[in-house]
């Protein structure tokens, strides 16, 4: 079938359109040989308008870029509160991907993923290099705090924004991100640097970050302090003496809602 033998297809012959109509000749060919096999078939001729508007949007030639292949970029910024004051220790990442059109979901996907990242200084800012690819379409700038459950650690993040127009604009990338609860940072800040004893970092290391942590202090008994390090998920309770375990006690696990 040739492409001025069909209204849809002749709708396509513009040159603005010749990307989509290469990619629909192609999905053409494949239902052409799809038809002489067992396969399950492909949507039905008229629902071929849809097909070239998804196709379309997914063929779309790549933005020019102001970089060269390992070019070096940098993401800058300072991370703050609404107030804004400055906030610490926040863990930020530029995470790269490939966008493209999935033909088998009919929509955009993401993959080959990468991150890199830094932590903000005393002042909240933040400086990231990236060396340019090509082949990395999509940029996403995430901020939050490194939590450790057990011996894997995850990024909960806070904040979270496409740079992606912001990086053809050229570099540095200056990015200023806002921590809205402020709280979460500050609270494991102050956790990780309450961990001093052996035994309270093996159990930091063999546990991660408790969901919810108790102190008690007895002023008759030379001022000893009793720290309870809950894990609701385990179902267990690790209870310190000044530092030393004293006891580990079992409960029925609690999911998180």
């Amino acid at each position: 079938m040739s492409p001025r033998s069909h209204p849809v297809l002749a709708a396509c012959a513009s040159a603005a359109a010749r990307p989509a109509l290469r990619a629909l000749h192609a999905l053409m060919a494949l239902m052409a040989l799809m038809a002489t096999m067992a396969l399950p078939a492909l949507p039905a001729l008229p629902a071929l308008p849809a097909i070239i508007a998804i196709v379309t949007l997914g063929a779309t030639p790549a933005a020019a870029t102001p970089y060269n292949d390992n070019e070096r970029l940098l993401f800058t910024g300072v991370v703050s509160d609404p107030a804004g004051k400055p906030v610490p220790g926040v863990q930020v990442v530029v995470e790269v991907s490939r966008h493209y059109l999935s033909l088998r979901q009919l929509r955009r996907a993401e993959k080959d993923a990468r991150r890199v990242g830094a932590l903000s200084n005393a002042q909240g800012e933040y400086s990231i290099e990236w060396l340019w690819d090509g082949y990395f379409n999509h940029f996403q700038l995430l901020a939050g705090v490194s939590i450790r459950h057990g011996k894997e650690e995850h990024l909960e993040v806070l904040a979270s924004e496409d740079v992606t127009e912001r990086v053809l604009a050229g570099s540095p990338v200056v990015s200023p991100v806002v921590i809205h609860d402020r709280g979460v940072v500050d609270r494991l800040r102050d956790f990780v640097a309450s961990v001093r004893s052996e035994d309270e970092r093996r159990v930091y290391e063999e546990m991660g970050v408790p969901e919810d942590v108790k102190r008690v202090s007895y002023p008759g008994r030379r001022q000893e302090t009793e720290v309870s390090w809950w894990y609701f998920e385990a179902g267990k309770v690790y209870r310190f003496r000044d530092g030393r375990l004293d006891q580990v006690e079992r409960f029925d696990p609690v999911q998180r809602f």
